[in-house]
């Protein structure tokens, strides 16, 4: 069995300062003996994750696997007061708080722990934080208000030419977004969000923060992001009686909120939440990713980070940013708010590869003072594009302190930050994928690169500037019948397609094949296995792409993408 020493356990805790450190990243040699596989990725992905993975040709591999669940028992087993806060299946990490050097050298000297790394400190936690189960339904319920009617929040969509995207129908239905933030203080309670959860389109919520179970309470950043994306307010306001209008990027969205940033402090743990965060939002088969979060100094460091490690590889929430978007997801970060500061540069995640790192604007398109600046160490072009952030309209919380208790009053105000440009596109990012299903994550995020209003001339502010999604759209609308056609998969050929109200899979193999079609959300609407020839009757689906999977006795299995016009 292999020692690890506590010297050097402790040498290693000096390198983050004099700062005390009880919080560790156990970095673990394998996942050799786990009861999970690539075979079974219904165990670990959801139906729509896996339908994601197969409408892209995105493999599954050993790197989505789950840690392994007796590694993370044994450790728990070390000593009682190891409390095991997160996982990584990328990285095979496990992040723990352990206060007792008894149980850190027992972790140590487990045969399949690598190393381990201090990431930061926690005061005593009583328990771990609950959870709340997200469900991801196959069903979408339409939103029962529809408002055009943008109010305040009109200059900073048109200027993405956003309204238009609307105004063809793409408003965000049926696609999945995620945030990862501090909080969403008062979210649930105030009148401008009742009719997401009326309509069903907050789906669950989920926290890795010790300590902090109520992702409703505590910090209000959340509310003020997600506001910018989800708003659907067309009410008469009680203040003044007076028509209140208020319409985000996104507002037919669903919406999943996982808390991962702890807000009174920085910690390097943060970055490891960021990547169990990323992590969750892929198995539950999100489409756009947005965290309106970055890191540039750590409160138990005697320095800031080093401008050479924003290379899109040192860090470990950039390093699963690039993978986020490989696996499926169009990821939208803040630049950060550096810009006047002495640090002046963008944060990390912001310098990962493929990602969309927003930097702001006002609706005058001009850059703000405080928005960070690129490029990243290795010289690419940073932030990606810009966004309203600078007097971005949100809905703010403003929190009154009373002996009964605290009351909360939520209003609309401008704010200022890339942390508000960073939503304010990702929404319009989720309504151009839902026009342009036939896309890869990483296409439409190089389309939405292409349409900045400066891309041949991009700038170290504003990347290749302002996106015009509209136009994104108008020229790649009519490209699904041209890539589709009728489509040919080993023995199987589909015609017509696109179709109207039925289409017919042949057969041209000897033995049967299992034919399943799921929809966009992962929900399966056709299921039948065939030995020859079935017409498949679509008079009753929604118009849009579908994913044909066709399986052999041999396990062999692929997918064609069909189109119902």
């Amino acid at each position: 069995m292999k020692k690890l020493s506590l010297f050097l356990l402790f040498a290693t805790c000096l390198l983050l300062g004099k700062a005390q450190v009880n919080c560790y990243r156990i970095y673990l040699h394998d996942k050799a003996n786990t009861p999970y596989s690539i075979n079974n990725p219904q165990d670990f992905l959801s139906d729509r994750a896996i339908a994601k993975r197969a409408r892209f040709d995105i493999r599954i591999t050993e790197e989505d696997l789950p840690v392994n669940p007796a590694y993370v028992q044994a450790i728990r087993q070390t000593g009682d007061s190891v409390l095991v806060m997160a996982t990584s299946r990328w990285f095979n990490t496990v992040v723990v708080r352990c206060p007792e050097t008894t149980a850190l050298s027992a972790i140590g000297q487990l045969d399949f722990v690598d190393s381990l790394v201090p990431v930061g400190y926690l005061a005593d936690i009583s328990e771990q934080s609950d959870t709340i189960d997200i469900d991801i339904p196959g069903d979408v319920l339409e939103p029962t208000t529809d408002s055009l009617q943008y109010g305040v929040a009109f200059p900073q969509i048109a200027i993405h030419n956003g309204h238009l995207l609307h105004n063809e129908g793409y408003k965000g239905d049926g696609m999945l977004i995620a945030m990862l933030d501090a909080g969403w203080l008062s979210f649930n309670r105030s009148e401008y969000f009742a009719n997401l959860y009326e309509n069903n389109q907050i789906l669950g919520t989920y926290n890795f923060v010790p300590g902090q179970s109520d992702i409703y309470s505590g910090n209000s950043h959340g509310t003020s992001c997600a506001s910018v994306i989800f708003s659907n307010i067309n009410m008469i306001s009680a203040l003044d009686n007076l028509p209140l209008n208020f319409v985000g990027t996104a507002p037919n969205a669903n919406a999943v909120f996982i808390r991962t940033e702890i807000s009174e402090n920085e910690q390097l743990m943060e970055e490891d939440f960021w990547v169990a965060g990323a992590e969750l939002a892929d198995s539950l088969g999100t489409d756009v990713l947005t965290a309106s979060l970055g890191y540039t100094l750590f409160d138990n460091s005697d320095t800031t980070i080093e401008y050479s490690s924003l290379d899109g590889h040192t860090s470990l929430a950039s390093r699963a940013a690039t993978l986020a978007a490989h696996k499926g997801m169009v990821v939208c970060v803040a630049a950060g708010n550096e810009g006047d500061a002495a640090w002046h540069r963008i944060s990390r995640p912001a310098d990962a590869e493929d990602i969309l790192a927003v930097g702001a604007v006002g609706v005058d398109s001009i850059p703000a003072t405080f928005s960070s600046v690129g490029p990243s160490s290795d010289g690419r072009v940073k932030p990606d594009v810009a966004s309203v952030g600078s007097q971005c309209q949100a809905v703010n919380v403003l929190t009154l302190p009373l002996p009964s208790g605290d009351l909360l009053f939520t209003y609309i105000d401008p704010i200022d930050g890339t942390s508000a440009a960073t939503p304010c596109l990702a929404g319009l990012a989720a309504c151009l994928w839902q026009a342009l299903p036939q896309y890869s994550s990483l296409e439409i995020m190089q389309m939405i690169r292409e349409a900045g209003h400066i891309f041949s001339a991009p700038d170290t502010v504003m990347g290749y500037g302002i996106p015009d999604f509209y136009r994104v759209y108008l020229e790649n609308r009519d490209t699904t019948v041209s890539i589709l056609g009728s489509q040919l998969l080993g023995d199987i050929s589909v015609y017509p397609n696109p179709c109207h109200d039925q289409f017919s899979i042949r057969n041209a193999a000897t033995d049967t094949k299992d034919i399943v079609v799921f929809d966009m959300s992962g929900k399966v609407v056709y299921n039948k296995t065939i030995s020859q020839e079935a017409v498949v009757n679509t008079e009753k689906w929604a118009t849009g792409l579908y994913l044909l999977s066709v399986k052999g006795t041999n396990g062999w299995s692929e997918a064609i993408k069909v189109l119902r016009q």
